[in-house]
């Protein structure tokens, strides 16, 4: 497992690169069970650009002839836009990029009338600028910011978590009733993560950038002033700490965020993926795969 991963750490960047006061940065990203790792860093220092992009799998099990996924081919297309524009900025670039992608599933000929079939992304990205931290975002990936007085503040919403919940009730139902293998487990419940993706782009579901016009009503983005922040930290799903491990009357992102910062981002995930190995038939901490795809970026201030 150890050749799959990528150590990306970053030497510290310094404000003649646009850095904004950065001091050092830390990433880190991991194939999890899949193909292809689909989680994806992005990285633009001369335009204080830093984020993260979760690929989203079609079911339709479409790869290219490079043995791409299409999550691997919209994470990589959200990359590539900030990385590659002239001038990047944050909702016109995500907005390209979901046009893009739609004309990319249009010459690889997939039926966009059907939501099994699209391939799609989430994201995290923000920007530093003279006049604070912008941020957009849309399905799961999440981000926050660190005060030097100790305090966590979510920037973002775990757009799919109501219906995560559900599916994830029907899996503990299915321990209940006995079935013992992740295989099983995915059986019993693949016709309500099916449905799932019936609720993309609408009121009563999620945001994800899969080419449908409508993802972009779905995004979320705003701005908050620098004043005192030490970190901004940015994680896809497959980092996010098992919640049966969070102590009682403990805030979820608050310890997960202790742990990360106590270990270290390289440390962390290692743990973390430790816990899933331990847990492969995902018995003891009900989840979908046995390890997801991770990626994460810890900037570190003055």
């Amino acid at each position: 497992m150890k050749d799959d991963r990528e150590n990306l750490s970053v030497p510290p960047v310094y404000d003649n690169a646009g850095s904004k006061g950065i001091t050092s940065i830390e990433t880190y990203t991991v194939k999890g069970d899949g193909v292809v790792n689909e989680d994806v860093l992005i990285t633009r220092p001369d335009y204080s650009i830093y984020g993260v992009a979760d690929g989203v799998t079609s079911l339709s099990s479409y790869q290219n002839e490079e043995g791409h996924t299409g999550g691997y081919l919209a994470a990589n297309l959200v990359k590539q836009q900030f990385e590659q524009e002239d001038k990047p900025s944050l909702f016109e670039s995500v907005k390209e990029a979901n046009d893009q992608l739609r004309s990319q599933m249009e010459r690889c000929h997939i039926d966009l009338s059907n939501k099994d079939f699209l391939w799609g992304s989430a994201l995290c990205v923000i920007q530093l600028t003279d006049k604070g931290i912008e941020f957009i975002q849309t399905g799961d990936c999440m981000a926050f910011a660190v005060y030097t007085y100790g305090d966590v503040r979510v920037l973002t919403s775990r757009q799919v978590l109501h219906l995560e919940e559900k599916s994830l009730l029907k899996w503990k139902e299915g321990i209940e009733k006995g079935l013992k293998t992740r295989e099983d487990l995915r059986s019993y419940v693949r016709s309500r993560l099916k449905s799932n993706r019936r609720f993309s782009n609408t009121a009563q579901g999620y945001g994800v950038l899969n080419g449908e016009s409508e993802a972009i009503d779905f995004l979320e983005y705003g701005k908050i002033n620098n004043n005192q922040i030490q970190k901004l930290i940015m994680l896809t799903d497959g980092l996010f700490f098992p919640e049966e491990l969070v102590p009682e009357g403990s805030g979820y992102w608050e310890h997960n965020i202790q742990l990360l910062l106590e270990k270290g981002l390289e440390k962390y995930t290692e743990e973390l993926i430790e816990l899933e190995e331990d847990d492969s038939e995902c018995l003891k901490y009900p989840r979908f795969k046995k390890s997801d795809d991770k990626a994460g970026i810890i900037l570190h201030f003055d």
